[in-house]
């Protein structure tokens, strides 16, 4: 779900773009990886080790116990970054496009920026004004299309409370926000014909659907949940109004033949796939095991992306999937243990992986291992619609292959950073669905007005609370998130937590409360005696 795209937060950070100062001192690396080591050749350019094992006339001791020197590696360094920036790559045609939702300071601006688009030019990375996304805090999940003129961009907004499916299209003084969905996320986009197609799912409860970005509207149906069951609402107890998809979708894309997927989980909470063939508007489920035994983190994106033939697709969520001969099958790890954090696939379907701990391609039926500079962590890879491999990682931007070779920065000009990546001042998540499973729900029951007194005592909510004595439990409190405050309740169980967002739901005219999973920063705490509905001394 939209949570584990992970959103950062860097209150003062001073970056001017149009001409990168030097990034911090090369940290220590934590020793060699093993990765590093690997031997073979690859599709990156990796070489074989040298040996010194039978070498004529024979090695002196202090010689053979040097170890062999890193595969060089393939990558060209083609623009500085700051090492502390998290951003993602958007090739697109004419243009390497990035983004971050790091809360930054651009040259000339005289506020924070927090959703930035920018572009690679001569060797640096510029946020043009013309790029800056309108909203308070929004994460770019993709962008299609030609640059300058001929743009589509979807990303996640958030209320504070759930998320938002945006969709933009760049026009002459910018960005012109086409579809704005309280509630939804979009899960990725399909290019299907002459269409562009992106899928909206739930943030927490209600319908998918359909959304043509450019286009005519391609017609498909997505298949209901059953009327009775586990899909219907939070639970299978309570009946809910919404009528949710038999798959809950949390990656969307397509064949290069324009046989569309969504994967997600269904009513059981199993990996499953839906899917849409060429011509057809209604879908089959399709089971699929689980792409990874490792729990689902943050930091883990899921992707549907083209394969190698034209009904073939790569399903990335951990583990990595291929969609062949209408079924998927699991294909092993690319290293021993190894989480599959992000992906993107080459025209010539080569899947392009990313790990913990190195880069990887997979073209046939093996992985190779493709070497970057010694000792640095990629952050992100992307592949070009020209073949073109870039790679976001130690303070810079990487290029390999492309028809059109960028020219690299010059030698000594960019300072590569070794080891771990700085840590980020602030992690944060968009909200979540609360549940069962969740360690800490909270209900968000009123969002504060600009104009709200910092004392407001919520005359309304404590009415209708007043006698109810069986939400003691909870925890009143005024949380801060990303400069909104907001009126909520920690509240210890899950039943009670719905019981809560029921009560103020019925009795609050115009509210709509709703139950997350998070852990916000608590601004005061609002003692209220139930019996009586004030505010306690």
């Amino acid at each position: 779900m939209i949570g584990r795209r992970a959103w950062w937060g860097l209150g003062g950070l001073v970056m001017t773009m149009a001409g990168c100062g030097p990034v911090p001192a090369p940290q220590a690396a934590d020793g060699p990886r093993a990765e590093a080591a690997a031997q073979g050749s690859g599709t990156a350019g990796v070489t074989g080790a040298s040996s010194t094992a039978g070498a004529a006339g024979g090695v002196k001791a202090d010689e053979a116990a040097k170890p062999a020197p890193p595969p060089k590696s393939a990558f060209a360094l083609v623009a500085q970054i700051p090492a502390d920036v998290e951003l993602r790559l958007h090739p697109v045609e004419g243009a390497l496009l990035v983004s971050t939702s790091n809360l930054m300071m651009i040259e000339g601006e005289q506020t924070g920026v927090a959703a930035a688009v920018g572009v690679l030019k001569d060797g640096k990375i510029e946020f043009p004004k013309r790029l800056h996304l309108p909203g308070w805090w929004v994460s770019v999940i993709d962008v299609h299309g030609r640059y300058p003129d001929q743009l589509d961009l979807i990303a996640t907004g958030t209320t504070g409370r759930t998320g938002v499916a945006e969709h933009y299209a760049l026009g002459a003084k910018g960005w012109e926000r086409r579809v704005s969905n309280a509630g939804q996320w979009f899960t990725g986009v399909a290019r299907m014909g002459s269409s562009l197609v992106g899928l909206a799912g739930p943030t927490m409860i209600g319908p998918s659907r359909f959304v043509t970005l450019r286009g005519p509207g391609v017609g498909l149906t997505i298949t209901p949940a059953p009327k009775k069951g586990e899909c219907r609402g939070f639970d299978s107890e309570g009946a809910s109004p919404y009528a949710e998809a038999e798959v809950r979708p949390e990656a969307f894309g397509a064949t290069r033949d324009g046989t569309a997927l969504s994967y997600g989980r269904n009513c059981k909470g199993e990996s499953a796939l839906e899917v849409w063939k060429r011509g057809e508007r209604r879908s089959t489920i399709v089971p699929v095991p689980t792409p990874s035994e490792e729990q689902k983190a943050d930091d883990v994106r899921t992707l549907i992306l083209p394969g190698p033939g034209d009904g073939e697709a790569w399903i990335v969520d951990g583990g990595v999937l291929r969609y062949q001969g209408g079924e998927a099958k699991k294909i092993e790890p690319p290293a021993k243990g190894a989480r599959v954090l992000t992906a993107s696939a080459a025209p010539d379907g080569t899947l392009w992986a990313l790990t913990d701990d190195a880069l990887f391609a997979r073209k046939g039926d093996a992985w190779e291992q493709a070497p970057l500079p010694d000792g640095v962590k990629a952050r992100d890879v992307a592949v070009g619609s020209d073949g073109a491999v870039w790679v976001a990682a130690g303070g810079a931007i990487l290029k390999h292959g492309g028809a059109s070779e960028a020219a690299g920065a010059a030698p000594g000009t960019i300072q590569l950073q070794k080891g771990p990546p700085p840590t980020p001042k602030e992690n944060r998540t968009l909200p979540r669905p609360g549940g069962p499973k969740c360690p800490q729900n909270l209900v968000v029951l009123y969002t504060f007005s600009k104009t709200a007194p910092d004392d407001y005592d919520f005359p309304l909510t404590r009415k209708a609370l007043k006698g109810r004595t069986e939400f003691s439990p909870a925890r009143f409190v005024v949380t801060r998130d990303m400069g909104q405050r907001f009126f909520a309740a920690f509240v210890p169980t899950w039943d009670l937590a719905k019981k809560l967002e029921e009560r103020i739901k019925t009795d609050v005219q115009g509210s709509a409360p709703q139950i997350v999973c998070a852990k916000p920063e608590v601004v005061r705490e609002l003692k209220l005696d139930l019996k009586t509905g004030e505010v306690a001394k």
